[in-house]
């Protein structure tokens, strides 16, 4: 037997954590224990069978422990293959608009205000869907995922007819289809919450920037309008009509002070209500002062606390659950029909991957998806790191952005930082049971 090169091992109050990112167990070792796991690592591990039998069966049930030919990165390349390749499902993402109401100053995206889907390009979705469930043999499932701009904006022109047409296709077909929302909020009202309930939409994403005026200094209406109390409002509105939220908190060094305090205006919301939403922290990309990170770890453990569930950047599970991007099965229909992958950068001309044509089809340009497929553990410090089927070196675009240059680590080979996502995961698993 052979030490798991995806273990890792950290003080956890008088004891030590053992988690292994492949398998996804952890055991708390007793000082005791831990010294004899060290001391047979450095000498023979397969005689710790012989100094304490059932320690050492233990540690080859979690995966600790694997066998001398076992190549464990190639393993992890299968599971990433097989997700990635996966034909039962497919996540079809549509801009409808890259309008917004807001004009957050972090936004990556280009807002275009006169940018509507017409009803050409509506017409040639409509089709896209027709044929993608009615040809493919092997789907089961298809997510149909609003975005934008802000998806909400030509709600009743563009989204609604388009999740009807949806709706009636999948059944049709025998497709199980599921709607989801990327929003800021502020525009939902009673009237779309009807519409949701009518067409099954499944799960809202809704951003807030911190606390009160932390929040409306950022996301406001007006100078004497902020946004702060609709969007929370409308978040309890959701839950209480039992739709998913998933609330992400962009963080920077200045409202990660008081975010918590959001759970001030949640506490009228009871336990069953709680469990419809999850708590989702993410760090503003150009923040680059190192005191936001200072407070977040205490900040997502007010909201666990609070009995509410936690998420963040510094939880990946970019093997088992990639970003829909690195997917075979997935697009994103822009609503002038050019198509992408990647939701997380502007959609100009020029970063398209393709387009649909008049017929419903997607024309897939510059070698795409196969491009995307191919771009994966070729950074050579990914194949020696412990964390590897957890981060991946990040997904397929910044695979891509890094082809053919310097070595990279997503976590700036900080190996305090990658404690800091092994702690995230224990905390994660150890509230959800």
């Amino acid at each position: 037997m052979k030490y798991s090169q995806f273990n890792t091992v950290l003080p956890y109050s008088d004891k030590m954590l053992l988690y292994n990112s492949f398998s996804n167990q952890f055991l708390i070792l007793e000082p005791l224990l831990k010294d004899l796991l060290f001391a047979a690592k450095a000498e023979d591990i397969d005689e710790l069978r012989n100094v304490h039998a059932t320690f050492f069966q233990a540690l080859i049930d979690g995966g600790y422990l694997v066998e001398n030919e076992r190549d464990e990165v190639e393993e992890v390349k299968k599971v990433s293959r097989k997700t990635d390749l996966d034909q039962s499902d497919y996540r079809l993402t549509i801009n409808p608009t890259m309008n917004c109401n807001f004009k957050c100053w972090y936004c990556y995206e280009t807002h275009i205000k006169s940018s509507r889907m017409n009803e050409d390009i509506i017409e040639r979705t409509n089709i896209f869907i027709s044929n993608l469930v009615s040809t493919s043999r092997s789907l089961k499932r298809i997510n149909l995922s609003w975005f934008g701009g802000e998806p909400l904006l030509y709600f009743y022109d563009i989204v609604q007819p388009i999740m009807e047409h949806f709706n009636k296709a999948c059944a049709a077909h025998d497709i199980a289809g599921s709607i989801t929302f990327t929003t800021n909020g502020f525009l939902i009202n009673e009237k779309m919450i009807k519409i949701f309930e009518k067409e099954k939409a499944a799960h809202f994403q809704i951003t807030m920037d911190g606390f009160g005026e932390d929040h409306d200094k950022i996301r406001y209406v007006s100078e004497t309008r902020g946004s702060y109390k609709e969007i929370i409002h409308n978040i309890k509105l959701l839950i209480r009509n039992k739709f998913n939220v998933t609330m992400r908190i962009n963080y920077t060094a200045d409202n990660i002070l008081n975010c918590d305090r959001i759970i001030e205006d949640l506490m009228d919301l009871d336990q069953v209500d709680k469990s419809y939403m999850l708590v989702d922290f993410h760090k503003v990309w150009q923040e680059t002062d190192a005191n936001a990170d200072l407070h977040f770890m205490q900040k997502a453990d007010n909201f666990r606390n609070a009995g509410f569930r936690v998420s963040s950047h510094l939880s990946p599970n970019n093997v088992r659950d990639s970003c829909y991007a690195d997917k075979l099965n997935s697009a994103v229909i822009n609503y002038n029909g050019e198509v992408f992958k990647c939701t997380a950068r502007d959609f100009t001309t020029g970063k398209r991957e393709g387009y649909i044509n008049e017929s419903g089809e997607i024309i897939w340009e510059k070698g795409s998806p196969t491009r995307r497929m191919e771009a994966k553990f070729h950074n050579k410090p990914c194949l020696s790191c412990r964390i590897l089927p957890l981060c991946n070196g990040g997904c397929s675009q910044h695979a891509i952005e890094h082809l053919n240059l310097e070595d990279y680590c997503v976590y700036s080979f900080d190996e305090k930082e990658k404690d800091k996502v092994v702690l995230n995961k224990f905390k994660e698993i150890t509230a959800v049971h």
